[in-house]
């Protein structure tokens, strides 16, 4: 798996502009922020930004402890390719001494939402954005063995 470098943020914010119905939060400053602290993954088209919690987080009802990983984002360049899935498996099998790693997604967003569940990830919860507006689900997936099967 290779680390989006700083010389490659053009590439990656050009994804991310392609996906503005999905992504319209997403600033060219947070992408390269990210890069620069190496959350940012990017191989074979597929982007991943990623965190690992340095602390004790609560995302509504559900408390998720340090060292629990975080998924902010995740978009392949060429939608249907198999490329998301082969990387997102790599980048889960890379998490050594992790125990799970979650995240969110707008409720609405059917196309992802089974893509996470074909991947082993399992609704935990709810979550809401923009003053309960926006309506979203929290995904978790527990890693045995650091090894993902889909």
């Amino acid at each position: 798996m290779k680390l989006a470098t700083l010389t490659q943020s053009t590439v990656v914010w050009d994804i991310f502009k392609k996906h503005r119905s999905i992504f319209p939060h997403i600033r060219n400053d947070y992408l390269k922020r990210q890069m620069s602290f190496k959350n940012v993954i990017f191989d074979e088209g597929v982007v991943i930004v990623n965190n690992e919690y340095k602390r004790k987080v609560k995302l509504n009802k559900k408390v998720f402890e340090k060292g629990t990983y975080i998924i902010h984002q995740i978009v392949n360049s060429v939608r249907g390719n198999g490329n998301a899935t082969k990387i997102l498996k790599k980048f889960l099998n890379s998490l050594t001494n992790v125990r799970r790693c979650i995240l969110t997604v707008r409720k609405s967003n059917i196309v992802a939402r089974k893509f996470y569940e074909r991947m082993g990830f399992k609704q935990v919860d709810t979550i809401s954005w923009s003053n309960k507006t926006i309506k979203g689900i929290i995904y978790e997936i527990i890693l045995n063995d650091n090894v993902v099967e889909a």
